[in-house]
């Protein structure tokens, strides 16, 4: 199966669960820390991207034959930034929290 991401066909491999999976399979550059953390401190929706022309998160979308996504574009990229920035602050601040709590 094969997508198509920013113009460039891309195969998918069957263990390519998300669209995230896909991007960082193919050494394409995504930022989602959550996705890393298993959500630990919640959603970062840090990975946003353009499918068939509507923004959706990409770790919560599975690949399908002849999407169409966009990722590499400037407003896309700065809402991304901005979210990690959004996300790093509210997970120190929960980390904060669960020390002071003893978790």
């Amino acid at each position: 199966m094969k997508i198509i991401v920013d113009g460039n066909a891309v195969e998918v491999a069957p263990r390519d669960k998300t669209l995230v999976d896909v991007f960082r399979r193919q050494k394409l550059s995504i930022v989602a820390p959550c996705y890393k953390t298993m959500r630990k401190f919640g959603t970062c929706n840090s990975c946003l991207v353009e499918i068939n022309g509507e923004q959706k998160l990409a770790c919560g979308i599975g690949p399908e034959e002849g999407m169409e996504v966009t990722l590499k574009r400037s407003d896309l990229l700065k809402i991304r930034k901005e979210k990690v920035v959004e996300f790093k602050a509210h997970t120190q601040k929960m980390e904060a929290l669960y020390k002071k709590m003893g978790m």
